[in-house]
């Protein structure tokens, strides 16, 4: 996969995300859009991975991914 961008994320258990930490600013998570995982190429040593579509409370629309080996969250795209 892609070098991402690492982020901080707040969750709130089986909610999913609460807030990212985007460039230094906690931004308010107002709507969870969609949720899914992905095996991603295992075969190629990828590893599982938890989507979220979430929109910020600056209104853009995001897309975040937890990867469930290196426990950390990364930002996947951002909508215009």
């Amino acid at each position: 996969m892609k070098n991402h961008i690492p982020l901080q994320v707040e969750c709130d258990g089986d909610q999913g995300p609460t807030a990212v930490r985007y460039h230094d600013k906690p931004l308010r998570v107002v709507a969870r859009l969609e949720y899914w995982h992905d095996t991603g190429c295992w075969w190629a040593g990828e590893s599982e991975k938890h989507f979220y579509r979430l929109i910020l409370e600056d209104q853009s629309i995001r897309e975040i991914f937890y990867d469930l080996v290196e426990e950390e969250w990364f930002l996947y795209k951002t909508y215009d």
